[in-house]
């Protein structure tokens, strides 16, 4: 019986650890404001905005964005692209799944090719993103699928 009595305390203070370490809002927050209307691959944990050449960590729900030539990770959008709606920004879900893709920022760079994008001038390039969206889709059906 005393047996019984210890594993019950051991599960419930197992349960009580994880109530307390696990934020209540974890699982309460769904996706970003700019994510797709249909939901990403299940198998995808990072988004890559060329336009911006940023990313988007979909597990840790943070941002890897270059800032004064050092990768920078935030749950906060970047305050250089608040202005931007990154729900029109040329969103590639990434088939990688180590815990730095920036590391692969230059591969990136090449194969989504586009202008970086400021608020300044993000109307300036609208044309711009949709020649290149074709062939990024062609490059993606190439080499992802």
């Amino acid at each position: 019986m005393k047996s019984n009595s210890k594993l019950g305390l051991f599960i419930g203070t197992l349960v009580l650890v994880f109530m307390l370490v696990i934020p209540t809002d974890a699982f309460s927050q769904g996706p970003p404001p700019w994510a797709k209307g249909h939901s990403y691959k299940a198998k995808t944990r990072y988004v890559y905005f060329p336009d911006q050449n940023m990313y988007y960590d979909i597990q840790r729900k943070s941002y890897i964005y270059a800032s004064n030539n050092n990768w920078e990770v935030r749950t906060q959008v970047p305050s250089v692209y608040v202005g931007i709606n990154l729900g029109k920004s040329t969103q590639v879900e990434l088939d990688f799944y180590g815990d730095a893709p920036q590391r692969y920022n230059t591969s990136h760079r090449t194969v989504y090719k586009t202008k970086v994008v400021y608020v300044d001038n993000h109307k300036d390039h609208h044309k711009h993103y949709k020649k290149q969206q074709k062939r990024r889709k062609e490059h993606h059906k190439k080499h992802h699928n």
